[in-house]
């Protein structure tokens, strides 16, 4: 089975992450400008990557996945 990363536009548009969002008090705009500064972070990233000879996206996929420690709230402002 192949997965694929959902487009920015798929993210926005799925009721359960616009539940979350709703309960969270994260706006469409909000969550829209935050997804869309991660990919450009990461596209730099692989830029810079490519420049260096090496594929540093590798090194960013376990940071999309860290967790914030109980009681720490990350600002998706």
């Amino acid at each position: 089975m192949t997965h694929r990363d959902l487009t920015i536009a798929e993210v926005l548009e799925d009721p359960l992450i616009r539940q979350v969002m709703r309960a969270d008090r994260i706006s469409v705009a909000g969550m829209a400008n935050l997804l869309q500064d991660a990919a450009l972070r990461q596209q730099r990233a692989e830029a810079v990557g490519r420049d260096a000879g090496h594929d540093l996206s590798v090194g960013l996929k376990p940071m999309a996945r860290a967790r914030l420690r109980p009681g720490t709230q990350a600002d998706l402002r």
